[in-house]
């Protein structure tokens, strides 16, 4: 056995080559994380291996200090439980971006502040979904179910939707904990369009114009609504679009020449929406409410 004079004075990157060049070795560390300590014929029916390809991964990790034998029991050493946090994190992160490597290569991730971006593998398994160039304004039933169906709803807007006043006006009705953050110039034209004495589209239509004046009254309720928590972006990061409910998480990106895009990434896994609400705060900590400047109209 070595000694762990001889170990220590090894190359970091035999450590390394320890925990990543054996996938049994790899699982071993990664089964007693998440399971705790293991007795060996446990081990044994978990990686259903003959126990003697097992047992000298099992001496490796002693070696190294990473695992303990304390009688029939292995367990995690307190390096091992910190070496093994950091490689499930690190698999997680590669594994995001190799499921989605073209979204993450193709888009703009500066928007995404630097100790979010670190975490970005909590995010688990996502979708990436595509928006119809056919019909651009029309909001995925997948989407819209979601939000109504939602007991709280953070969103930021830096692209403005002609359906976002609508959905958020079902929101207050429906009693939904809403809180909006947009960027300037989307707050300067919700301000114009509930101002403007200008018809949006010269018709002759009764009905529409009476939905035109509706549309207005609606946008006019939101900004000036009690129940509506509305807040302004004085943040300096290149803006992008995101909703976390308490039942999904979407996050809209640009590309890395400042443009929209059709994609968009999805997800509904728990860890998901707290790293959606994190991303959320951080957004909200560089806002701040309208209402005030939003009391003459």
């Amino acid at each position: 056995m070595k000694s762990k004079t001889h170990i220590r004075g090894e190359t970091r990157s035999s450590l390394l080559d320890t925990i990543f060049l054996s996938e049994k070795r790899k699982k071993l560390l990664l089964l007693l994380k998440e399971e705790g300590p293991k007795r060996g014929e446990e081990i044994k029916e978990v990686f259903d291996f003959p126990w003697k390809s097992i047992t000298p991964q099992i001496k490796k990790l002693i070696d190294w200090g990473l695992v303990l034998e304390e009688g029939e029991m292995y367990i995690l050493s307190d390096m091992g439980a910190v070496i093994a946090e950091k490689v499930q994190a690190l698999l997680n992160t590669l594994s995001i971006y190799e499921e989605n490597l073209d979204f993450w290569y193709d888009h703009d991730l500066s928007s995404i502040p630097p100790h979010l971006r670190a975490r970005v593998g909590e995010l688990g398994h996502v979708n990436i979904l595509e928006r119809d160039l056919s019909n651009i304004l029309l909001i995925p039933e997948e989407i819209t179910k979601n939000l109504v169906g939602s007991k709280r709803i953070m969103s930021f807007v830096s692209v403005f939707h002609p359906s976002s006043p609508f959905l958020y006006f079902e929101f207050l009705e429906k009693g939904i904990e809403s809180t909006a953050i947009v960027t300037k110039p989307i707050l300067d034209i919700l301000q114009t369009e509930c101002t403007s004495d200008l018809p949006f589209i010269n018709t002759n239509n009764s009905i529409f114009n009476k939905a035109l004046i509706e549309y207005k009254q609606e946008i006019k309720y939101i900004l000036n609504s009690k129940a509506s928590n509305f807040l302004v972006y004085q943040g300096d990061l290149k803006p992008m679009s995101m909703i976390v409910t308490d039942r999904i998480f979407l996050l809209s990106l640009l590309d890395k020449k400042g443009k929209l895009t059709t994609k968009f990434l999805i997800s509904s896994e728990p860890a998901a929406l707290m790293w959606g609400e994190e991303l959320f705060m951080y957004y909200k900590e560089m806002s701040k409410p309208v209402t005030e400047s939003l009391s003459s109209l």
